[in-house]
């Protein structure tokens, strides 16, 4: 055997357990989407890993139908409050059926969805695909959550997983993904190509000589894109518009509570945080008022806790809350007001409607405070920036003065998570672009690649 066919057979090879053939697949779809869809009916359990906006509930919808087809059983999406809704009308658009259900006697023969939260009152058993509809939610689940769905849907044949690309420093949720997929756990995924990082507690870092075995098998149960370009389609008529992140420092009276000092010192540790932004809380508020003014176009207005909620329902007009305390048909009716229109106003958390929601009507966004979490307000302003808006998005941050860690450790998270994120999905599109219509092992060492070097 020579070195290099010795190097070969070290590779993991992900094998493919779905459909073979050819599939007649829904004509309105995008030729990425397409390309998408067949590879993920061929491995049979596969992650589709691809921006907001560019058609990720029609990708899901149309590849439970053909599993659906291929097996005459039924197929059960899950997905985030009140985006169930959205994935019938999104169905509907495509000439497929699917049944929003709330508990399994309400299944019917074909496509059917359900909320997260209504997984205990479903035989996960009768199912013969099941698709976890914005699945990076996972890790913002309880452990116990995590493995209800694992367990519950161990023995499914069919399998998709359905996120934007995710975030590259957080190995775990590639590893919770592939978990669930059957592919490889996460324990066996850190001991393959990762290395404890000892600078962090409980941290891992990706072995320098590993990368390009990593994200080539990364590329074998998954399709990861920005943009069609990174399949190899054209990116016209995907071209995102701007984001402009406003950051809007607000002076407080730091004589309050200063403890006999002549200024308040923030304590930047959680407890300290919210110590903090309880005191400026209504000042923020007002700021955010101020901001808003009397326009008459859609808000996203975004807050971490009840009382800044409480404040800022105090000093802006018109607006409706969303509550995590509220009843799931309440939530659902404002989610989905707000979505259609009814309401121009929305106050509520990024661990609510942060996920999911399709907001492309609205352009404009205020937070009223920021946590140490870049994620939670990353995926909220993408309810708007997002495949299909077609105007500038505007984020504010509104912060107190006394709370400038905060604002600090974001700026870093925003520029570490972009700088990673490009060179994934560049080494992830060079992947991919060298076996795009092709078989994945004829691309190994034939082709040069840019990879990340994160260490």
């Amino acid at each position: 055997m020579s070195y290099r066919a010795f190097l070969q057979s070290k590779h993991v090879q992900t094998a493919e357990t779905g459909i073979n053939g050819e599939f007649k697949l829904n004509g309105r779809l995008f030729d990425f989407q397409q390309h998408s869809i067949q590879r993920a009916l061929r491995a049979g359990k596969f992650a589709l890993f691809t921006e907001c906006g560019s058609g990720k509930t029609a990708m899901q919808s149309e590849w439970a139908r053909q599993v659906c087809t291929h097996t005459g059983g039924d197929a059960l999406i899950l997905a985030p409050l009140a985006v169930t809704a959205q994935t019938v009308a999104e169905g509907a658009k495509f000439g497929i059926e699917i049944t929003q259900c709330r508990a399994q006697k309400d299944v019917r023969r074909g496509v059917n969805v359900a909320n997260y939260d209504m997984l205990k009152h479903f035989d996960a058993g009768h199912f013969d695909a099941i698709v976890l509809d914005e699945s990076s939610i996972l890790k913002n689940f309880t452990g116990a959550t995590r493995r209800l769905l694992q367990d519950s849907f161990s023995r499914t044949p069919y399998k998709l997983c359905c996120s934007a690309t995710p975030s590259p420093n957080d190995h775990m949720e590639l590893g919770n993904h592939s978990e669930f997929l059957d592919i490889m756990s996460g324990g066996q995924m850190l001991m393959r190509w990762f290395l404890n990082d000892t600078m962090k507690a409980g941290g891992y870092r990706l072995k320098g000589h590993a990368e390009a075995d990593y994200w080539r098998w990364v590329a074998s149960w998954s399709v990861c894109m920005e943009k069609p370009s990174d399949l190899g389609y054209s990116d016209e008529g995907w071209v995102m518009p701007a984001l402009n992140i406003h950051e809007e420092i607000v002076a407080v009276d730091q004589s309050i509570n200063a403890n006999g000092q002549l200024f308040r010192v923030a304590d930047v540790s959680a407890t300290g945080l919210h110590r903090e932004m309880r005191l400026t809380a209504p000042d923020r508020a007002a700021r955010v008022a101020e901001i808003i003014g009397d326009s008459k176009e859609p808000w996203c207005i975004w807050c971490n806790t009840n009382y800044e909620a409480d404040e800022l329902m105090r000093v802006i007009d018109g607006a409706i809350e969303v509550r995590g305390d509220e009843r799931t048909e309440a939530k659902e009716e404002k989610l989905l007001g707000f979505t259609s229109g009814a309401f121009q106003r929305i106050v509520t958390k990024p661990s609510i409607a942060g996920f999911g929601m399709n907001w492309q009507h609205c352009n404009k966004h205020v937070f009223c405070g920021l946590s140490y979490s870049y994620e939670q307000f990353y995926q909220a302003v993408r309810r708007s920036w997002r495949f299909g808006q077609t105007r500038p998005v505007d984020a504010y941050m509104v912060i107190a003065e006394t709370e400038g860690p905060v604002l600090k450790t974001i700026r870093e998270k925003q520029k570490k998570h972009e700088e990673m994120k490009a060179a994934m999905v560049h080494a992830m599109a060079a992947i991919q672009n060298g076996t795009g219509r092709r078989q994945l092992a004829s691309a190994v060492g034939t082709k040069q690649m840019n990879l990340p070097r994160w260490i």
